[in-house]
């Protein structure tokens, strides 16, 4: 039994003559009469009252158009979504992030998308960037914003904007009344690190303060970027942030810029096989907004 057949069927059952029912179907009448008799073969059952003049249903083929319109409908609607996803006028989107990339471009990427594409879902979720290539690698997820370099030889990836460091302090830290700082200012200070923030946040503390010279006192502290920012707040050590962080307002923190910092790059990264239109689509959008941002 073929699809065709069901919907010839629907057909000639709405028309109840052939030579119509043909026309209709561009097609000649015997082909249509003769995959009309193959399904009646298939079913076991005559479907239609055939005379020189009057085409009727039998009460099996009034049966199968009750039940086969609806589905038939469904079908369609199935048929009609497909398209739309593979088009990318509709879909789902899962898109992760971390804390520390959320606070300047994605806003503002997430709402032009919804703007611009209303049909499709997006999913937001939060995860450091090692998590994030794993999820990749599972399809777990769509699409990741990080920080760059990648191995690209199963991903794309996609700059968006670079920033540098700053240091936040405890509002009462002596370091605070000054407008910058250096990375030897920060010799004896202990360090808040966010285990649980991905390396690729930028080269190590231990790193960054070893090429200005000193070995960096760290405390590891299993949370994010933003708790770690709480305990500054408390005066239990200082840290090294992204500077989009500074639209963050945690109770007694201060930053300073880092005049010597190293620079880090965040981009859009998903997987070199996946054609979807919705992830293009998405990495078009953002790339669009980074050139003026």
């Amino acid at each position: 039994m073929e699809l065709r057949q069901l919907r010839y069927f629907a057909v000639v059952a709405e028309e109840l003559h052939f030579s119509r029912a043909a026309a209709r179907l561009n097609m000649s009448q015997p082909p249509l009469s003769q995959q009309i008799k193959a399904l009646e073969a298939e079913i076991g059952a005559e479907l239609f009252h055939r005379t020189k003049r009057v085409v009727t249903l039998t009460a099996a083929g009034r049966d199968l158009y009750e039940h086969l319109l609806p589905w038939l409908a469904t079908l369609g609607d199935m048929c009609e979504r497909a398209r739309r996803i593979a088009s990318g006028e509709e879909g789902k989107l899962n898109v992760a992030c971390s804390f520390s990339t959320t606070q300047t471009l994605l806003p503002t990427i997430v709402r032009r998308f919804r703007e611009r594409y209303p049909k499709i879902t997006l999913r937001l979720i939060e995860m450091a960037a090692d998590p994030q290539l794993d999820a990749l690698a599972r399809g777990m997820i769509d699409l990741g914003i990080m920080r760059l370099p990648v191995d690209e030889s199963r991903l794309r990836a996609h700059p968006l904007y670079d920033e540098a460091l700053m240091v936040a302090l405890p509002t009462g830290h002596r370091l605070a009344r000054r407008k910058q700082l250096g990375l030897g200012d920060l010799r004896t200070e202990t360090f808040l690190k966010a285990s649980r923030t991905s390396a690729r946040l930028f080269e190590s503390i231990e790193a960054t303060c070893r090429r200005a010279g000193f070995e960096a006192q760290v405390i590891e502290v299993s949370c994010n970027l933003n708790t770690a920012l709480g305990l500054v707040g408390e005066n239990l050590g200082i840290a090294l942030v992204p500077e989009s962080m500074k639209w963050t307002r945690p109770r007694n923190v201060v930053y300073r810029p880092l005049r010597d910092s190293p620079r880090s790059t965040v981009g859009t990264v998903w997987r070199r096989d996946d054609d979807s239109p919705v992830v293009r689509m998405f990495v078009e959008l953002a790339r669009e907004l980074a050139a003026g941002h």
